[in-house]
């Protein structure tokens, strides 16, 4: 009981420090800095920029639709600002436009630094759970070996639920939020793992949201190997 609450008042503590750094970003202009994580195109996008680059007539500038530009938002990546992206083992410096995106620079993705990837990422590490008993059939319950970056206000949707100590977490999440986790092809049923403030959780995604199976220890993890696959 004494370490639910210690991780309880961890995620707390973090996501409102987390949340008044955000608030205050917001309410800048143009922020022309680097962000410190590397962005994960989603599948579509990657074929777009693909496509883009191999045309008759490439161009630096990549158009994106309301919801790409909502996507951006929904992780603080703002006008202005630069970050870095890979595909095929090819990094691109980015730089987030009024229209979509700009291509500042090209390098090989083994020269680049970056401390984490969003929204999505591979992981290395297996979490063995116990089939559900709530679960509804029908539903892909595979354990897929990724960890998904909720963002800051889902994170406190997240610990507000745990916070009330209930046998059952589950979070509703918004049309938005369900379109995001379906553009990178994480289906109703799929569990895979989330940090928050350097705590890793099991979640599985609902119908409607997601419910939070477990806090994962990392000793009770399985090792494997590592996958570029484009996700």
């Amino acid at each position: 009981m004494k370490t639910k609450k210690s991780i309880i008042n961890a995620l707390a503590i973090a996501a409102t420090i987390t949340l008044t750094s955000t608030a205050a970003m917001a309410h800048s202009d143009h922020d022309y800095s680097t962000v410190s994580y590397k962005w994960k195109l989603s599948n579509s996008m990657t074929t777009k920029m693909e496509r883009t680059q191999v045309s008759s007539n490439p161009s630096t500038l990549i158009g994106l639709t309301h919801f790409e530009q909502k996507k951006l938002d929904h992780y603080d990546i703002g006008l202005g600002n630069k970050f870095n992206t890979e595909i095929s083992g090819i990094n691109f410096l980015m730089e987030r436009t009024s229209a979509g995106m700009k291509i500042i620079d090209t390098n090989r993705a083994s020269n680049v630094a970056y401390n984490d990837q969003v929204p999505i990422k591979m992981t290395n590490r297996i979490f063995n759970a116990s089939m559900n008993p709530n679960s509804h059939m029908g539903h892909d319950h595979t354990n897929l070996p990724y960890e998904w970056t909720f963002n800051v206000k889902t994170q406190e949707k997240i610990v507000n639920a745990m916070a009330q100590n209930k046998k059952e977490i589950y979070v509703g999440l918004n049309q938005f939020e369900q379109s995001l986790l379906r553009e990178y092809e994480i289906k109703p049923g799929n569990t895979f793992k989330t940090t928050i403030a350097g705590h890793m959780f099991l979640v599985e995604k609902a119908t409607a949201g997601v419910r939070v199976i477990n806090h994962v220890d990392a000793q009770g993890m399985a090792m494997a190997p590592r996958n570029d696959m484009n996700m």
